[in-house]
């Protein structure tokens, strides 16, 4: 089985995220108090689940999804991030640091359990627009080999399709979305959808879940984006891997 947040300015390129906070890393001082007004992104009531109190499986599920930290001018940055190989890891440009500055976490489910792997190398970033706010490092010590990753999809997914986020809010521990987290749809290359995040939970992977054979569940999209409430018809939002494929070589050619 594959099993299995640095502030950065965003330009507006899509009319549809005119009213979004520009994204950014969930940032905190020396003392670990938070730097930003913590937004709210919770789609109705909060459904996030800590991953220490789910099965077994589930947990095994969220072994390639990493904590994020930068240190840049003073402070930390924190967002998720997902292994898509045995050393490539993905998140959002907009937690973008210089490689030196940047260690990933995993098994990050309770304090004192996980294990950090250094930046390598840079693969590619994006270009700072909504729609390609990506961001793909290469980790020392080819932590999938133990952690295990999730293939990425080019294929389209259609409306109301059940989705899955593992993520790591406000830097805490590991925390699943899975109830009430659907697609509502893909429209200008982003997946509108309705799983609850939080700031931190920038850059984890949308995943396509398959519950009965894990290996088969894909990442298809990037968390970046809030502004679900409790309206129905509000979403948080991310670039599709429909889209990335297209601009992204690595992520193209690693595409089932």
């Amino acid at each position: 089985m594959n099993r299995l947040f640095l502030v950065a300015s965003i330009i507006l390129t899509v009319s549809s995220f005119a009213t979004a906070a520009i994204p950014r890393a969930y940032r905190v001082d020396s003392n670990g108090k938070s730097l930003d007004p913590v937004e709210r992104s919770l789609c109705g009531v909060n459904d996030m689940t800590p991953m220490i109190s789910e099965p077994v499986k589930m947990q095994e599920m969220g072994t390639p999804i990493g904590i994020y930290e930068a240190t840049i001018d003073g402070s930390t940055g924190y967002c998720t991030g997902t292994l898509i190989t045995k050393d490539l890891f993905l998140t959002a440009q907009h937690c973008a640091a210089k490689c030196e500055d940047i260690n990933v976490t995993f098994g990050f489910l309770k304090e004192g359990r996980s294990e950090k792997f250094s930046c390598k190398e840079i693969i590619e970033t994006g270009d700072s627009s909504y729609e390609n706010d990506f961001f793909i490092i290469k980790l020392a010590g080819s932590p999938g080999v133990s952690w295990g990753w999730y293939d990425v999809s080019e294929k389209p997914v259609p409306p109301n399709s059940p989705l899955l986020m593992i993520h790591h809010p406000q830097a805490t521990p590991m925390k699943v979305s899975q109830k009430n987290c659907i697609l509502l749809e893909e429209k200008d290359n982003f997946l509108m959808h309705r799983c609850d995040t939080q700031p931190g939970s920038s850059g984890s992977a949308i995943l396509l879940p398959n519950y009965e054979n894990p290996t088969e569940t894909r990442v298809v999209g990037v968390h970046t984006l809030g502004g679900c409430d409790d309206t129905a018809s509000t979403s948080n939002s991310g670039p599709s891997m429909h889209h990335l494929v297209t601009i992204s070589p690595t992520l193209k050619s690693l595409a089932k």
